[in-house]
């Protein structure tokens, strides 16, 4: 865990988190821009595990994209512990061969695994709060906002990528499938009408432009499901992202 300095009395700690738990000094607000980034993530790959003994939420994110994690963990600031492995290639294939999900995993066919967790605090603590039905659900009353489709999009999102015909941005959550008027007035609100269907939200060919535009410039790693013009280019950015430029 890396040394941060508390904003209020100034000194570094190297538990700072442990620091505000004690009551030494409060624990900082997270900025809007902030929250608004960790609930689109929350929306997708990231989550908030049950903590022992009262203890505050912690926010973690796992995924294969380090050139983006990196880039979360530094716009995070001293509310990040760094970005750090969680698995490698051949661990998660040796896991999948055994479990049996897949009984010919190689390594090569796999990435790395990276992780990001958060220190505890309060914010995650009443964020647990998407988890009272036992998985967790996005609030009947949430409001969704571009900043938080965009971090939602990168997590779950992808460009259905067809040689001759333009992308279509798709949004998988089947965890939430059985809401999918709920999850298709999230972006009615704002003009949007995708469909949904097998747990996927649809947006039409004409509309992802516009969708893409809405949520604003995409963060580093992930800039290849922004791209709609160029197979090519798409490719590339892609292989950058997981490390396999060399195979273009």
């Amino acid at each position: 865990m890396t040394d941060a300095v508390c904003p209020t009395c100034n000194e570094e700690f190297k538990r700072v988190g442990s620091h505000w738990a004690n009551g030494s000094c409060p624990y900082p607000r997270i900025p809007p821009r902030k929250q608004e980034m960790i609930l689109g993530l929350l929306m997708g790959d990231g989550s908030i595990p049950t903590q022992p003994d009262g203890r505050n939420g912690v926010f973690h994110v796992p995924m294969v994209n380090r050139q983006f994690l990196e880039w979360y963990d530094n716009r995070m600031g001293l509310f990040t512990t760094g970005v750090s492995l969680k698995k490698t290639a051949e661990e998660l294939a040796e896991n999948n061969r055994e479990s049996g999900f897949s009984p010919n995993a190689k390594a090569e066919n796999y990435h790395d695994m990276y992780s990001v967790w958060s220190r505890g605090h309060p914010y995650f603590t009443r964020l647990r709060g998407w988890y009272e039905s036992g998985t967790k659900r996005i609030p009947a009353d949430f409001e969704l906002t571009p900043k938080m489709a965009k971090f939602w999009y990168i997590s779950d999102g992808f460009l259905d990528v067809d040689r001759n015909r333009t992308p279509r941005a798709e949004i998988r959550t089947h965890t939430e499938s059985d809401r999918s008027e709920f999850l298709l007035d999230l972006f009615r609100e704002h003009g949007f009408d995708p469909n949904f269907r097998r747990g996927t939200v649809r947006f039409s060919r004409d509309e992802t432009r516009s969708f893409l535009n809405w949520m604003g410039t995409p963060p580093p790693g992930f800039e290849y499901k922004w791209v709609l013009d160029s197979r090519e280019r798409y490719d590339r950015l892609k292989a950058q992202a997981y490390g396999e430029a060399h195979v273009l």
